[in-house]
């Protein structure tokens, strides 16, 4: 009887090993219809496709005004993921661009990361969505207690398309943060870099400490760059970096560029983010 078992065993563990080496590469059907999103969704002809720099054009007032209005025009956006929750810096939203700009985009589930990776590209049908500000920061969304709120996951996948490289063309690029600016809308959504900057509480503090040393907003600590108020480097105590040592000396720092009020908020992504 254990003779028996034994090969029963053995047989059963060599159909799983053959079944698992098939399973290595992921078939070509999955690849072209991923398990997320809308894979119905085709590219727009060139006439319904619009650049992300075009939309905030066409709703600055509403943006501006942080006020909504929903999208009911049939078109699309194509564009390129460059930020996400993967650090837990980013709470239920992304941030995505192509060569013309960046925007947020409000979602309400977490783990994004996992099928939304930086460098994604997406097509967006805009039909149905809001776009609105808060705090002039423009961001895609859904109508929530009378402003711009998240989209429920079910419904933001009934409007976005995985793609691969060849359908679009934008990609993930870095700016140098400019703050002569005064258009919000041309850096807002985008990464930046900010070289040889100095961080308030360099090597002495850790980016977001909860001791109640650092004067907390919705979680997070705002922490000067070059001494000024109106940028900051803004981290949530969730992060994966929150306890991160504030380096001593200049950095160079990359994130999201977001505003908020008139003040401009650096998301680092991850703790590569800070580079020394």
């Amino acid at each position: 009887m254990k003779i028996k078992l034994f090969i029963l065993s053995a047989a059963s563990c060599l159909a799983l090993s053959a079944c698992m080496d098939r399973d290595w590469e992921v078939p070509e059907s999955i690849q072209d219809n991923p398990p997320y999103g809308n894979n119905q969704i085709e590219k727009y002809p060139a006439s319904q496709v619009i650049t992300i720099a075009q939309l905030k054009a066409q709703y600055k007032s509403v943006i501006e005004a942080n006020s909504k209005k929903e999208i009911t025009e049939d078109v699309q956006l194509q564009v390129a993921v460059n930020g996400n929750d993967a650090g837990g810096n980013i709470y239920k939203q992304i941030s995505v661009q192509d060569e013309t700009g960046g925007i947020i985009i409000g979602i309400n589930a977490t783990d994004q990361f996992a099928f939304l990776p930086v460098g994604q590209k997406l097509l967006i049908n805009l039909k149905g969505l809001y776009i609105g500000g808060y705090g002039s920061q423009a961001q895609l969304g859904t109508l929530y207690n009378g402003g711009i709120g998240r989209i429920d996951r079910d419904e933001w996948e009934k409007h976005i398309r995985l793609v691969k490289d060849d359908v679009v063309s934008a990609r993930v690029d870095t700016i140098n943060f400019d703050t002569s600016i005064k258009d919000y809308n041309q850096q807002t959504g985008r990464i930046v870099r900010i070289t040889g900057a100095t961080i308030n509480g360099e090597g002495t503090q850790i980016l977001a400490p909860e001791d109640g040393s650092v004067r907390l907003t919705s979680n997070c600590a705002n922490r000067n760059i070059n001494g000024s108020s109106k940028v900051v480097l803004r981290t949530s105590t969730y992060s994966d970096f929150a306890s991160l040592p504030i380096p001593k000396g200049p950095v160079d720092i990359y994130g999201v560029c977001t505003i908020f009020n008139g003040t401009w908020q650096i998301l680092m992504r991850t703790e590569s983010d800070l580079r020394q």
